[in-house]
């Protein structure tokens, strides 16, 4: 039946109802103390428990959840919030603009589920935001008796099961999905840290689901390694020239050599041969090569303490712990001239779209997932839904300036920087690389202009915070790579809180200092670091330099107090209360000038946002843009382009390209219509193509995923169980089975060899003449010895130290699941790089692909058996 066009059936009309209901509910939950707030989580939680359904508590637990961020943090939740949270309880992903409070939306379903006590988990993209997260929104959750956890990335596994046994966890995507396959690599229940899954709020979700979902998640270990092939294979690339001796397709970052290039390689080596077997280059030169053309120091990687780091392209980050597989890695660190470290192999792998699956309850939010909306149905089973403003939008995105060169455009951007900066509007400059970033803060200087910087080098990423909260101050230059493009919100006028932490921790250092100098002017003690003062202030002031504890602090101590100073609601300690109202009169005098402020910079037209190349992706420049206007705030937009940039190189149009050098001045820039929109239809392909990809990864890794659950879901099994003797002698009835059926083979030699080596020389009486056998009799005969022998191996073991046979059966079983499952990973990643060629006989690679993933499965199962039964009957004790 066609839908009737006149009837809107927006998400505000679906959940109307039920925000009438929470609003309802206001007035009442008004007149409650702190702690009768509080006690209404114990009911809904009686409530839950004698129910069993979520649905009956939605409006209550909604209403209680914004009245305690009222008494908390100050923040009611908007009716579009509420619609927010209703989404992202229903299971589908809820598309908010920037500065629509994303964060606190979050903390609605997010106290209604917790109350199941099986667990949230709310997933973000780095450790600054799960770590900001927790701290403010934590508040929340504690007032109402609920207690929060925080998984960071340098703790151990003790505090891991701590932080997630709490009722909500705060937690990266990465740490949650790699903690899943460590679990399925304990070797004992102990070092497991996941309770079972059971509700995840993904914040950013297109990120996560989208633009870090194109590579699986693998841990690996290392391999020996042949470095001294890494370093010739490096110095050899040197002499190779592109175009004659290799051609570079950078659009599928690959190389190819050439005829040429493949037999001056083999005159530098004196090799006969680059493929072969017995001694094969060819890798080693291959991954040489691309480290060279295809990988760039401060674009793709940086050099960290003598050591490779990755440079993650859509969150800007580094990733430490993250490392190129099949030699890449090496082959850079040979052409850097750092130790080359071990080669690896895959022990355990999954992607994130297997992984967030096996979450029975899933949501997300998001700015921008309208544009895979398509993507987030087939794959992940989650609608869109897009939630109005609670203010009308202001931000003006401008016509992309094209210019014909990437010197002409750096220069355009740093001559409106300067141009806008007379003004004093703030101004937000996104790049694509760490290099980019530090490029145009070395021409900016030539133009005499301050800025802060904000990229992946460690010295940067010290100051994120600062550096982000201070990005609407007037007449700030911000340049940053895409680190600044998530989960910021920038303030206009300054951020107040920042302002004055950093205020106060200079007035108490310097205080502290001065007095145990005993230099402390009493009378005008603060003149030089203050603008204003105040008699309570000052009395306070002198009261902490009295206090012993507070004394005692560290200067770290100071800083690491005021950082934390938010999860503190009622300070019991003397110099806390006396640090928090020194706080609390700061922050009022600089409310009063943020206001003016930014008053200030609105009139001037809010924060300026330029972007100096487009992304791969429709959604990431929308994230940049989307840094300003927040919560109606004004704003503006404009990206600064040229012809040499990737996106035109790439995948434009050669024939625009070519009108495009004809038509472009010098120095003057192009606005045209066809150029946008040129630039969209590029946009669209390379989105269409990573698209494919990360279709043919999950089609793939779906088959590999059915037995990774039967695998980890065995294990698991193992782990929890008392005792494996039945499991041993199963395996030990299929192995004797397994042999009977092959003794009926014709082809076989019959003879008693493989029967007396599977049980050693327990079995010297047996007839060799198997012929005259009857299979069942040998059946039975076989499984009575195997059961004598398994009886005895116990008893062995038991007469040394009791228990010890029990804790024996557990680690062999693990031992070989795990070694076996290895090697089925090694297995499967060859064949799925075999089964491509095999679409040229007119076969299709997939259905290929799920058979003979199959039989390798089934040959591992039988080859852990025989190899279990055997070294278990065959092992002794020294």
């Amino acid at each position: 039946m066609l839908k009737n066009p006149f009837i809107k059936d927006s998400a505000t009309n679906q959940y109307q109802a039920l925000i009438n209901q929470i609003n309802a509910l206001e007035n009442n939950l008004k007149t409650l103390t702190d702690t009768e707030l509080r006690n209404k989580t114990f009911q809904l939680k009686k409530q839950y428990k004698e129910e069993k359904d979520l649905n009956s508590l939605i409006a209550e637990s909604f209403a209680i959840t914004r009245e305690a961020s009222f008494r908390t943090l100050g923040l009611r939740h908007f009716d579009v919030q509420l619609i927010g949270g209703l989404v992202l309880n229903s299971g589908k992903i809820s598309e908010m603009r920037t500065g629509e409070g994303k964060t606190l939306v979050a903390t609605l379903p997010a106290y209604l589920n917790a109350l199941t006590d099986k667990g949230v988990h709310i997933v973000t993209v780095n450790d600054y935001l799960a770590s900001r997260d927790q701290i403010s929104m934590g508040q929340i959750y504690r007032f109402l008796g609920l207690d929060t956890g925080l998984i960071q990335e340098d703790m151990n596994f003790r505090e891991r099961q701590d932080n997630y046994r709490a009722d909500i966890t705060y937690v990266t995507n990465n740490e949650v999905a790699f903690d899943y396959l460590r679990d399925n690599m304990a070797s004992n229940l102990n070092q497991v840290v996941l309770p079972p899954f059971n509700y995840c709020i993904v914040d950013e979700v297109d990120s996560i689901f989208i633009d870090e979902a194109q590579v699986p998640l693998i841990i690996s270990q290392g391999v020996e390694t042949c470095i001294d092939k890494y370093i010739v294979a490096a110095e050899v690339a040197e002499y190779l020239e592109v175009n004659v001796h290799f051609k570079v397709d950078e659009k599928n970052r690959n190389i190819i050599l050439t005829e040429q290039g493949t037999a001056q390689i083999e005159k530098i080596l004196q090799v006969e041969d680059l493929y072969n077997p017995n001694d094969p280059w060819i890798p080693y030169i291959l991954s040489a090569v691309k480290a060279t053309a295809l990988f760039f120091r401060n674009v793709h990687y940086i050099v960290q303490n003598n050591q490779i780091v990755i440079v993650d392209e859509f969150t800007g980050r580094i990733m430490p712990d993250r490392r190129w597989n099949e030699g890449l890695h090496q082959a850079v660190e040979a052409k850097e001239g750092v130790p080359i470290r071990q080669n690896t192999e895959t022990a355990a792998s999954i992607t994130y779209q297997n992984f967030f699956l096996l979450y029975p309850k899933l949501s997300g939010m998001t700015g921008t997932a309208k544009t895979s909306e398509v993507e987030f149905e087939k794959i992940y089973n989650l609608p869109v839904e897009e939630i109005p403003t609670a203010r009308p939008n202001l931000r003006k995105d401008l016509p992309d300036f094209v210019y014909k060169d990437s010197l002409i455009k750096w220069t355009a951007i740093a001559k409106e920087c300067k141009a806008i900066a007379k003004t004093k509007q703030p101004i937000l400059i996104g790049t694509t690389t760490v290099e980019n970033s530090e490029m145009l803060g070395d021409l900016l200087k030539e133009y005499q202009l301050s800025y802060r910087l904000l990229n992946a080098k460690p010295e940067n990423v010290k100051r994120e915070s600062e550096i982000v909260a201070q990005a609407g101050e007037i007449g700030s230059i911000t340049i940053a790579t895409n680190m600044a493009g998530r989960g910021t919100d920038i303030i206009l006028g300054g951020n107040v809180t920042f302002k004055v932490r950093k205020q106060l921790y200079n007035i108490l250092v310097s205080y502290k200092s001065q007095s145990k100098l005993g230099k402390l002017n009493t009378s005008f003690p603060l003149i030089k670091d203050l603008n204003f003062t105040s008699q309570k202030f000052l009395s306070v002031l002198n009261s902490l330099i009295n206090d012993s504890k507070f004394l005692s602090l560290s200067s770290t101590g100071i800083l690491k107090f005021l950082n934390e100073i938010d999860q503190i609601r009622i300070p019991k300690i003397p110099y806390q209360c006396s640090i928090k109202f020194l706080l609390n009169e700061l922050a009022k005098f600089e409310k009063k000038n943020q206001t003016i402020d930014n008053k200030i910079v609105k009139n001037l037209g809010g924060l300026y946002i330029i972007g100096t190349e487009r992304n791969n992706s429709r959604r990431i420049d929308n994230q940049l843009r989307g840094r300003c206007g927040r919560q109606g705030d004004p704003g503006t937009s404009r990206f600064f382009l040229s012809l040499e940039d990737s996106l035109f190189r790439n995948f434009g149009s050669s024939k625009l390209q070519g009108f495009m050098q004809n038509q472009l001045l010098d120095d003057l820039p192009l606005e045209s219509s066809l150029l946008t929109k040129s630039l969209d239809a590029a946009q669209k392909r390379v989105e269409e193509r990573d698209y494919d990809g990360r279709k043919y990864l999950f089609d793939y890794d779906d088959i590999l995923n059915k037995q990774r659950n039967i695998v980890y879901y065995e294990r698991r099994k193992l782990l929890e169980s008392q005792s494996l003797r039945e499991t041993i002698l199963a395996y030990g009835e299929q192995v004797i089975k397994d042999i009977i059926n092959l003794l009926k083979d014709p082809k076989f030699n019959k003879n008693g060899s493989l029967i007396e080596e599977l049980f050693k020389t327990r079995l010297v009486s047996l007839n060799y003449d198997l012929n005259n056998l009857d299979s069942f009799e040998l059946k039975t005969y076989l499984f009575q010895e195997f059961w004598l022998s398994y009886e005895a191996k116990v008893l062995e073991f038991e007469i040394c130290q009791i228990g010890l046979i029990r804790s024996f059966e557990r680690t062999i079983i693990l031992y070989y699941t795990d070694i076996a499952w290895k090697e089925h990973l090694q297995k499967i990643a060859l064949l799925r790089d075999a089964v491509g060629w095999r679409s040229y006989g007119q076969r299709n690679p997939l259905f290929e692909f799920k058979e003979e993933a199959y039989n390798l499965f089934q040959n591992r199962n039988i080859t852990i058996r025989h190899l279990l039964i055997r070294d278990f009957l065959h092992s002794f004790i020294l």
